[in-house]
């Protein structure tokens, strides 16, 4: 009879353990960072000659750090890259191009995580071209 419980105990905590890690394998990163707030033609230091200044502000909402690549656009179809590694929760980003289309894009990963690599920019100006 103890050997059933213990067989039983057994499937029962590796199941848990199953579902657990398939859960996080599956889970979207992406969805832990949000744009909160963008902005035009506010000048800075780097960008003092033009109305086309476009800022984002990115916000860590998810409980736990992550990596993060932004990209945006400038008038030119050419994109501006970002890369933060280690993002806390509850955390912003500022991001800024000097004569931007308002366009960006997004990559998120679990923080440290070193099989998930990001396009470079050269990639990202090679896939979106338009």
């Amino acid at each position: 009879m103890d050997n059933n419980k213990f067989t039983i105990g057994f499937v029962i905590l590796t199941l848990f353990m199953l579902f657990s890690v398939n859960s996080n394998a599956q889970k979207n990163y992406n969805t832990c960072l949000k744009r909160t707030n963008t902005s035009w033609g506010e000048a800075n230091e780097k960008c003092t000659f033009s109305q086309d200044i476009f800022q984002a502000e990115y916000q860590n909402v998810c409980n736990e750090s992550i990596d993060i690549a932004i990209a945006l656009q400038r008038t030119d179809k050419k994109w501006d890259c970002f890369y933060y590694d280690d993002v806390k929760p509850n955390a912003k980003v500022n991001v800024f191009v000097c004569k931007g289309t308002g366009k960006s894009l997004k990559w998120v990963k679990k923080s440290g995580d070193k099989e998930t690599t990001f396009p470079t920019k050269e990639e990202i100006n090679q896939m979106y071209k338009k």
